[in-house]
């Protein structure tokens, strides 16, 4: 039976997102900034992660950044894609 909390994964769309704990680490102002027990989403199967932005945004604001953007909801973030779409690197047969 699913929790009312979790959700489907936005990236492999097979697992579950569940609520974890983990470490949020950023780089400001050419700091290491490392944040423990962060809440985040996480997925059982790909581990793709989606920290919750009302916590992200009370770290930003701690950390003296403006949020230039508005608050997104869950269903607003976009994921990137696990492979590029364009090739990046030649591979040759060798003969």
């Amino acid at each position: 039976m699913i929790d009312s909390s979790e959700f489907p994964c936005p990236n492999c769309q097979i697992g579950i997102c569940q609520p974890k704990k983990t470490t949020y680490l950023t780089i400001y102002d050419g700091m290491l900034v490392s944040v423990p027990n962060t809440p985040v989403w996480q997925c059982d199967i790909c581990q793709y992660q989606e920290f919750e932005h009302q916590a992200i945004s009370r770290l930003e604001t701690l950390l003296g950044l403006q949020d230039s953007q508005p608050e997104q909801t869950r269903s607003a973030v976009k994921v990137a894609p696990i492979e590029p779409t364009e090739a990046t690197t030649v591979r040759r047969i060798k003969p």
